[in-house]
């Protein structure tokens, strides 16, 4: 994995937490990104280790990410917060929180957030 997989996959983390709990069915899907960027097992284990803590996105750092990045952790930001099958009022704030942290205007997060509705997690 590259460092710019590892801060994907932090800020996701913290998404899966922005209503205080890491609900079974979120760490399913990031045992699935984990997969899907092919972490080795050392890096599942601290990612893994990581997850177990709450977190917030002011503990992620998302300087360096392409375009292509910030728009595969939107995206994936997006069909995380409903993988319980209810996007709370905490997960939709966390999203516009993280749009801004990733500078993205409130129309291209639009498009980003709804290009991925109702899609499958886009796996590297």
């Amino acid at each position: 994995m590259t460092e710019n997989d590892h801060k994907v996959l932090r800020a996701l983390i913290a998404v899966a937490w922005a209503d205080g709990q890491m609900e079974d069915t979120e760490s399913t899907v990031i045992d699935g990104l984990l997969a899907g960027f092919d972490a080795s097992d050392d890096e599942e284990a601290t990612l893994r280790e990581y997850a177990r803590t709450e977190r917030s996105l002011r503990d992620v750092d998302v300087s360096g990410l392409s375009d292509e990045d910030k728009e595969l952790l939107l995206g994936n930001a997006a069909l995380l917060t409903h993988a319980d099958g209810d996007q709370s009022t905490a997960e939709r704030l966390v999203l516009g929180e993280l749009s801004t942290l990733l500078g993205f205007d409130r129309s291209r997060s639009f498009e980003i957030i709804e290009s991925v509705r109702g899609g499958a997690l886009d796996e590297r």
